[in-house]
This record gives structure tokens, sequence and C-alpha cells, in this order.
């Protein structure tokens, strides 16, 4: 099984997100949403929690509820390009089983050990 990459190695407080043509198109094909989105997920009851390492490239969800919104996840992957100062967001979408169970769970005080505040 691959490695997650660090959190605490991320910019949290500059450019947190790897943006570029390989992603854009695919991440906001989703719904409505748009990279102010992404911004807005971070600064507002954000958490991550551990993704599901077997289910696809993330390795961890970047999920907050932004005002307006119901809670949202991001799934991230590790840089393209080796920057470990950034993460590859791969898709932004409402939370919804598990993954709302847990972000609520955390909110509410009752998050397990795999949330991490950022």
């Amino acid at each position: 099984m691959r490695q997650r990459f660090d959190p605490s190695l991320l910019d949290w407080e500059g450019e947190l997100f790897e943006i570029d043509d390989g992603n854009r198109a695919h991440l906001f094909s989703h719904e409505h949403y748009g990279e102010q989105d992404l911004d807005d997920i971070l600064e507002h009851d954000s958490v991550l929690l551990t993704a599901d390492l077997t289910k696809g490239d993330a390795d961890w969800l970047l999920v907050g509820q932004p005002p307006g919104e119901p809670p949202l996840v991001v799934p991230l992957a590790p840089s393209d390009y080796g920057n470990v100062r950034q993460a590859r967001p791969i898709g932004i979408y409402p939370a919804d089983g598990d993954d709302l169970k847990r972000y609520r769970a955390w909110r509410e005080g009752k998050g397990d050990d795999n949330a991490h505040e950022r």
C-alpha cells in the first residue's frame, strides 16, 4: 500500500492547491463549484479525514462547510510535480455517507483518530 503524503508539510497559509490544465476541467465539472470554493472550504470548519487508499488517488479528504452550502469534500492527492508544499485537489462535491458522518462527528467533538484539524 502506498504512503500518504504528510499534511504537516503543506503550505496551509499560502498556495496550498496545485491546479493546472490537467485537473482544472475535472475538478470543476461537479455541480457549480469553482476555485474560490476550495478556499471557502478551507476557511470554514475544515478538517482532514483519511481517504481510502484502495479507492482512488486521494490520500486525504478536506471537508468543510462554506456559508450557504452543505459540507463539501475535496479529495487531495500528492502534487504531480513533487511539491510537498502543495496538494492536488481532484474533485469537489457534497459530502455524503461515511464522509458526512465522520465530518459531523468531528464537528460534535466525537471525531475519530483519523481526523486532523488543519
